[in-house]
């Protein structure tokens, strides 16, 4: 599958990180931790090739409108409270502002997972679907928060596919 569309998915497609983001990134969960991260990795127009990240930080999975549908999801989700992630309406176009303002674009979504590898599940796949068809999707496993484990994920329609992540090992100069 191909696509010209910045952040599609393609089988092709592999995730470079210049090293000082992708340890800011690591680090910005890290300190984060034990609450969940989620946020939007971002690219300058027509490349795919993040170079910021911006975090959300209110949860509304607990809200009256969200809880339900990730209890739905099993226990796990029931006696987690923390398990899951939804940014509120405000929030998001908020930070959508921002992300125009700064002339970038999103490439990828990313998560953190507190308890877990850093697999993409089935309610990772059903939300991202429905919300980020046109996004890879990026998980940092804290598992063990000392080091913790980051894949990317290619998802559409046909199926979920593991992306390479590269990280670049040259410094970058600011």
């Amino acid at each position: 599958m191909s696509s010209n569309l910045p952040g599609a998915q393609t089988a092709e497609c592999t995730i470079r990180f210049e090293r000082d983001l992708y340890h800011r990134l690591v680090s910005t969960v890290q300190t984060r931790f034990p609450i969940k991260t989620f946020g939007y990795l971002l690219a300058e127009p027509g490349s795919s090739h993040p170079v910021d990240f911006i975090v959300f930080e209110r949860n509304v999975r607990n809200d009256d409108e969200w809880k339900p549908r990730f209890e739905s999801y099993g226990r796990y989700f029931v006696e987690h409270h923390d398990a899951g992630f939804v940014a509120s309406a405000q929030e998001s176009l908020r930070m959508q502002q921002e992300i125009w303002q700064r002339g970038l674009a999103e490439v990828g979504v990313f998560h953190s997972h507190q308890r877990h590898p850093a697999n993409f599940s089935r309610i990772d796949y059903e939300l991202h679907r429905t919300r980020f068809d046109r996004l890879w999707h990026l998980i940092v496993s804290m598992r063990n928060p000392r080091y913790p484990r980051l894949r990317a994920f290619s998802v559409a329609e046909e199926g979920v596919r593991e992306l390479p992540v590269d990280v670049s090992q040259r410094e970058v100069a600011w």
